[in-house]
């Protein structure tokens, strides 16, 4: 009886004391949510991934414009930060956000979330900062529109082979989040790992591969109001450009296309390039290490090797230079026998560039970039398209160890010596349509696929006519 009733003078105790502090505890949870603030414009930071070309300039001018147009009639102490990649990190690499990262993590450790778009991305700024309080910025968040592979492809070193579908990565045309946890997390990472990979293929998968780090890491969530092509009212990033509109394509005869084969694929790979693109009115000659009249091709005086074809490729450009009859064309595109390739699309994106400037163009890849040194270089599949200009730099400067040293990567480094930056576009694509995420070549309009191998060139040519009325015209 003692017993019970001294727990009756605890239980009306403590009853009365939680009575008394009542006033208290909610001024407690008053105090929580008061401090409990929510992300702000102020907090962000975007950073676009420019380039230095002079058309690209302009695209990120114009991005510029959409940005602050939004902003008007905000404060400018309320205004987030907006930085142009070629212009706050011009080193080598750097569109790979690899060797800045931890930069940008130390510059912007104040800030809650950095944003990578592309120079096309177009953002709803007041919706977006809805969007990003969904999520705690102080934890580790990797936030974009999620692609996945249909099938294991050797674009991504032939990952998750098991169910490629099961692991995302993010598309940036439609905008990459990390949050501030994130960042400082992978800064510290970089401090201490060694990244082993030496050849960057597509970065937007290398990235996501570093982030979830073999699964002790964090994955890509997919929001869906992250888009590229805006079939949503619930958009806030799109990416509305599907191919560059600069005027009229340039003229079929300000055009030399060369295409490397070999008396091995004399047979089955060219007919298929002359049944196609080949076909077309412009002016284009096929490179042997044996003469062939019925093509016909053409005996530089350099023998076939099994790979890297450096010396064949030098060998082309110093005839570009050197003859006569090439001496009106501005641009020289080169490409493989089992490269596939829309020319009207191409002439057209060439429209967008000046001839006269120093222009190598195509598929990106790099080598060596994650610690900021390196090279960049065009893949050579895709095609390499030069300005006059780069290719008398090229053939006067450049010079090949070995004829079977691989071209595309010799010529990357030749590039970076003489500081003539890689102008990368997505048009371009180093493997079949197959290898690519259908939702990532959804937004676009390709220039070019590359190899024959288990597929139907005819049907990936046709593909490449598809989508766009002005590339069955006469241009």
């Amino acid at each position: 009886m003692a017993l019970w009733f001294g727990n009756w003078n605890t239980l009306l105790f403590l009853y009365f004391y939680i009575l008394s502090q009542k006033g208290n505890l909610c001024s407690s949870e008053e105090n929580l949510q008061t401090e409990k603030k929510d992300v702000r414009l102020r907090d962000l930071v975007f950073i676009v991934l420019s380039q230095s070309n002079t058309y690209h300039k302009q695209r990120a001018k114009e991005f510029n414009h959409h940005f602050h147009k939004q902003l008007k009639d905000t404060s400018q102490e309320d205004h987030p930060e907006l930085y142009l990649l070629h212009k706050k990190w011009p080193s080598t690499g750097s569109w790979t956000i690899f060797p800045i990262l931890q930069n940008i993590a130390e510059k912007f450790k104040e800030k809650s979330w950095v944003i990578f778009v592309e120079e096309e991305t177009r953002i709803d700024l007041s919706r977006l900062v809805d969007v990003l309080n969904k999520y705690d910025y102080k934890k580790d968040y990797f936030l974009g529109k999620a692609l996945y592979d249909k099938s294991p492809t050797i674009i991504h070193h032939f990952a998750f082979f098991d169910d490629p579908r099961k692991f995302g990565y993010p598309d940036p045309a439609a905008g990459m989040c990390f949050s501030q946890g994130l960042l400082t997390s992978l800064a510290e990472r970089l401090a201490t790992e060694d990244i082993k990979n030496d050849f960057t293929i597509d970065y937007k998968h290398e990235l996501a591969m570093f982030i979830w780090k073999d699964g002790k890491g964090v994955n890509l969530t997919n929001v869906e109001e992250f888009c590229t092509i805006s079939d949503s009212s619930n958009c806030v990033t799109t990416s509305p450009f599907i191919f560059p509109k600069c005027g009229s394509p340039v003229s079929r005869n300000d055009i030399y296309v060369a295409v490397k084969t070999c008396e091995k694929f004399h047979k089955d790979r060219i007919p298929i390039v002359k049944a196609t693109w080949g076909k077309e009115n412009i002016d284009i000659e096929y490179f042997s290490e044996t003469e062939d009249s019925l093509i016909p091709t053409i005996d530089l005086g350099i023998p076939n090797t099994e790979r890297g074809h450096c010396g064949k490729t030098l060998a082309i450009m110093k005839r570009f230079v050197e003859e006569e009859k090439l001496s009106s064309k501005q641009w020289l595109l080169i490409a493989d026998d089992d490269t596939i390739i829309n020319l009207k699309r191409l002439r057209r994106l060439l429209s967008c560039y000046n001839w006269k400037e120093n222009i190598a163009l195509g598929e990106r890849y790099g080598y060596a970039l994650k610690d900021g040194h390196g090279y960049d270089y065009i893949t050579g599949g895709g095609g390499m398209v030069f300005s006059r200009s780069v290719v008398k730099e090229i053939a006067s400067q450049c010079n090949c160890p070995s004829n079977e040293s691989p071209d595309d990567m010799i010529l990357g480094m030749c590039l970076k010596r003489m500081k003539i930056p890689i102008i990368h576009s997505k048009y371009f694509h180093q493997a079949r349509p197959e290898d690519y995420s259908s939702d990532y070549l959804s937004d676009q309009l390709p220039v070019s696929f590359h190899k024959h191998w288990m597929v139907d060139a005819y049907k990936v040519y046709d593909l490449l006519l598809k989508g766009d009325p002005a590339d069955h015209d006469e241009l």
